[in-house]
């Protein structure tokens, strides 16, 4: 084995602990799939403006999991401001900066493309990776049977 591929984003920040450790232990690569968590990291989505399609039936999109990420999201949009990127550019700078990390983002269109390929000239600082590393740490979302009753909630009106 000289990699492994795993979901791996900041808001899905579970292989810090064991996989990167051990890439960088034994010279191997772990490939981030699905670095922008299927477009939570953009920012562009809040409790008040929920994605639609495929990204509805996402757990991460559910309404408790939106309020628990807003600080993540602050983060990542202040962090962007002092580069003058976008919060997608600094989530994925954040993985390129780890060791043994490659990130395989998606992209629906060439201006995707070109915003993703423009993160690698992204150089976050010590405290910046470190602050981001601790709000990734910091965000736990709900189950999605959670998500599933919230919703129900939600459309009953209680």
């Amino acid at each position: 084995m000289v990699s492994n591929q795993v979901r791996f984003t900041l808001a899905s920040a579970g292989p810090l602990e064991d996989l990167v450790p051990f890439a960088e232990r034994e010279g191997r690569l772990v490939i981030a799939y699905s670095p922008l968590a299927q477009g939570l990291l953009g920012g562009r989505y809040t409790v008040d403006r929920r994605p639609g399609g495929v990204r509805a039936v996402n757990p991460l999109f559910g309404t408790e999991n939106l309020r628990r990420v807003a600080p993540l999201l602050g983060l990542l949009r202040e962090v962007a401001d002092a580069h003058d990127a976008t919060p997608s550019q600094v989530a994925l700078a954040w993985l390129i900066g780890l060791p043994r990390v490659v990130v395989i983002p998606g992209a629906s269109s060439v201006a995707q493309l070109e915003s993703n390929a423009a993160a690698a000239g992204i150089s976050l600082r010590a405290e910046e990776q470190a602050a981001l590393t601790t709000a990734a740490r910091a965000f736990t979302p709900v189950s999605g049977a959670r998500t599933l009753v919230d919703r129900v909630r939600e459309r009953l009106g209680s």
